[in-house]
C-alpha cells in the first residue's frame, strides 16, 4: 500500500492500534512511506535502513539511521488518551492539563549494539493533519540538508518560540 492508499484506508489514523494487530501494521506502514514521501526520491530512501522495530505503544513507531549521512530519526506517536483539550493561545502554564499534538527535539540516537551514535532529530507527535505537515517540514529539512542540525535548530526554535508566544512553557 502506498501512502495515500494508507490515507483512504477506513480505519485511518489507526487510533486501535494498540488492541488491533491489523492496525498496527497498517501503522507501521504508514509511518514507513511518510517517511520515504518525506525524502522525495526512491533512491534517496536507500540509505536509511531500520534501527529498531517499532514498539506495540509506538515510542518508538519508527527508528532509521542513514550511516552515509550520518544522522538518525526517531518518531514517537503521541496519543490524546485522556481527552484533553489542545493547548489554547494565551492560556495560563498549567502543565498536564492541556494536551500538545507535536514536541520534537535534536538528540543523539545509538544502535542496537550501542557502538554507533547518531545525530538525530527526535519527534513525538499525534496523527493530526496539522502535527503531520510540520512532522513533515522537519523530516524533509533534516533528511535533506547536507549539515541538518543548525537548519533543523532554527526550526525548533521558531516552534517553540510560537509556542511560547501562546503561553506554552515547555521549560
Amino acid at each position: 500500500m502506498n501512502l495515500e492508499q494508507l490515507r483512504k484506508h477506513p480505519s485511518f489514523p489507526f487510533l486501535a492500534f494498540k488492541q488491533n494487530d491489523l492496525e498496527f501494521l497498517l501503522l507501521e506502514m504508514f509511518w514507513a512511506e511518510f517517511f520515504r514521501d518525506c525524502l522525495g526520491k526512491l533512491k534517496d530512501a536507500q540509505d536509511w535502513v531500520p534501527l529498531f522495530p517499532a514498539e506495540r505503544d509506538g515510542v518508538p513507531i519508527l527508528v532509521v539511521a542513514n550511516t552515509r549521512r550520518n544522522r538518525a530519526v526517531r518518531i514517537h506517536l503521541r496519543s490524546n488518551e485522556d481527552d484533553k483539550p489542545l493547548y489554547p493561545s494565551g492560556s495560563p502554564e498549567m502543565p498536564g492539563e492541556y494536551f500538545l499534538p507535536l514536541d520534537l527535539w535534536l538528540d543523539e540516537v545509538r544502535d542496537a549494539a550501542g557502538a554507533t551514535a547518531y545525530p538525530a532529530v527526535v519527534i513525538s507527535t499525534d496523527m493530526s493533519p496539522s502535527a503531520l505537515d510540520m512532522t513533515r517540514q522537519v523530516l524533509t529539512q533534516f533528511c535533506r540538508e547536507d549539515e541538518p542540525t543548525g537548519p533543523t535548530q532554527a526550526w525548533l526554535d521558531r516552534y517553540y518560540e510560537e509556542l511560547s508566544k501562546r503561553g506554552y512553557h515547555w521549560k
